[in-house]
């Protein structure tokens, strides 16, 4: 009896363990990054190094803010919302149709002392609309800088 009661234990940490990472990983082609610094130093971090990649933040989210409206209280969580208007060209000159996915955006999350940041590569977003894939690649290499940058 003792055995079963231990295989069993092992059996639930198993599937515990693998649901908690399960929803850590996106299923939706967006990708993580856990952050050291504190969640108003991420954001920071990530609004520095959208502008030292020659992009801009166009609108700040305050997602925190949002949901407490609607009666739910959660940790820091802003979205930022990130572009520049010579890349909006090139999207367009492209495809005209990809510039419904413009500007790309980041989630920044706090939970339980622990700092995520959520994001899309401009590949992933753009990759149905044909004729952006050089233009996507040079941004996925922005996007891949600005998070570095917060996530070192």
């Amino acid at each position: 009896m003792k055995q079963i009661s231990k295989n069993a234990m092992l059996i639930l940490a198993f599937v515990a363990t693998t649901a908690m990472f399960a929803q850590m990983k996106p299923m939706d082609g967006s990708k993580m990054a856990m952050s050291k610094y504190s969640f108003s130093e991420t954001v920071d971090l990530l609004k520095g190094a959208i502008e030292q990649q020659n992009l801009m933040v166009v609108y700040e989210l305050d997602g925190q803010k949002m949901l407490k409206m609607a009666g739910k209280n959660v940790g820091g969580m802003k979205q930022l919302f990130f572009f520049h208007p010579a890349y909006m060209a090139k999207v367009m000159e492209a495809n005209e149709m990809a510039g419904i996915v413009i500007p790309f955006k980041i989630i920044v999350m706090e939970k339980k002392g622990m700092v995520m940041v959520r994001y899309f590569m401009p590949s992933t977003v753009l990759k149905s609309y044909k004729g952006t894939e050089t233009i996507a690649s040079e941004l996925d290499g922005k996007v891949t800088k600005i998070i570095a940058e917060a996530t070192k």
